[in-house]
């Protein structure tokens, strides 16, 4: 993991959205929110899907931010935060009256369910009732606590009347978070003496959230490797493995040859964050539609391996046939071996 500046860190931790309203098409949201005031966590956080949130940021350059929540079940919801810094992903849970931050992982550029992951902390975000003064501790030992109900708050979106939540960081430092009834967070602001940093809403669209990848395939005319960049729309709840292969059975040019026949699916992919190792597993149909020699099969593998260790940000890249570690004429894996990523003299396609 890299190192970031403290106040990335900060700014990472606040940036906590995870509801809005229903919309049309790529048409914005309507923020009309005059209706009665209900008081609960889950109008000032309705889980829903298929939003992206696109914050302005004022006072420091990794202030900006898009947010996205990946999956939604039941209770839990996995939300996507990118900035120019870094992305992250937290689960968030709401029971027992409070909305808290049960997972969080840093440096995180693919996709992945990790709905069911629990971390050793355990950070409300809110604590009914909503009402002024009440107040809770963080993990790390701060007061957050409401501190208004219908604060008038101002961004590029709109002006919301909103519920704000105040964390108490000591010595002269303060992060205020704002939430609007059937949207979400739509402002944080710390201060630091006379220092402000924001970050406003700026938009809230219902569209997929796109994501670019680095696909490899070899060459139809000749046993080499290259590589596109492919674009794909990922919806909420959408199966990644199935947007992956349909990637990799479908190339952009007719001179490339897919990875996958059409019959191939992909069983599963699991990344073991303890050797960090990605392990793969396919139908039968990756071997026995295969039908290439040794070269055309070691191009095949490499692009594989290079396709998904890319995309989840590993080297060692672990293949199976429905349980039972890869096995060919040319190769043969053991329940621990795994094949390595190899980006030697391989380029973008042109």
């Amino acid at each position: 993991m890299k190192k970031k500046n403290i106040l990335i860190l900060i700014l990472i931790f606040v940036v906590t959205i995870v509801g809005c309203k229903p919309t049309i098409g790529s048409k914005e949201v309507d923020t009309d929110n005059t209706s009665n005031p209900v008081l609960t966590i889950s109008d000032y956080f309705p889980f829903k899907e298929d939003t992206v949130y696109d914050y302005e940021g004022i006072g420091n350059e990794f202030a900006e931010q898009k947010t996205y929540l990946e999956f939604i079940e039941g209770n839990r919801a996995q939300l996507k935060i990118l900035n120019p810094a870094t992305n992250v992903v937290k689960v968030l849970e709401y029971g027992d009256g409070e909305l808290s931050e049960v997972y969080y992982e840093g440096e995180f550029y693919h996709i992945e369910n990790l709905l069911n992951n629990k971390g050793e902390k355990n950070n409300i975000l809110l604590k009914e009732p909503i009402e002024i003064g009440n107040s809770w501790t963080t993990p790390d030992g701060y007061n957050r606590s409401i501190t208004g109900l219908d604060v008038e708050i101002k961004t590029p979106m709109d002006t919301f009347t909103s519920l704000e939540v105040t964390t108490d960081l000591g010595e002269g430092k303060v992060q205020k978070h704002y939430y609007a009834r059937d949207i979400g967070l739509v402002a944080s602001i710390y201060e630091e003496g006379s220092n402000k940093v924001e970050t406003l809403l700026k938009s809230m669209i219902n569209e997929p959230l796109e994501h670019n990848l680095q696909i490899y395939y070899p060459l139809n005319s000749d046993v080499k490797t290259v590589y596109t960049i492919e674009s794909i729309n990922f919806y909420t709840n959408q199966s990644i493995e199935k947007l992956l292969e349909d990637l990799m059975k479908n190339p952009s040019y007719n001179s490339l040859m897919p990875i996958l026949s059409n019959s191939t699916v992909i069983n599963s992919i699991k990344l073991d964050r303890n050797s960090w190792t990605l392990r793969v597993d396919f139908s039968r149909e990756f071997l026995t539609d295969m039908n290439a020699g040794s070269s055309l099969e070691t191009e095949i593998l490499k692009s594989v391996v290079n396709t998904l260790g890319k995309f989840y940000d590993v080297e060692n890249v672990y293949i199976s046939i429905e349980g039972k570690p890869y096995e060919s004429g040319h190769y043969a894996l053991k329940e621990n071996q795994f094949f390595t990523v190899d980006y030697e003299d391989i380029e973008i396609y042109k």
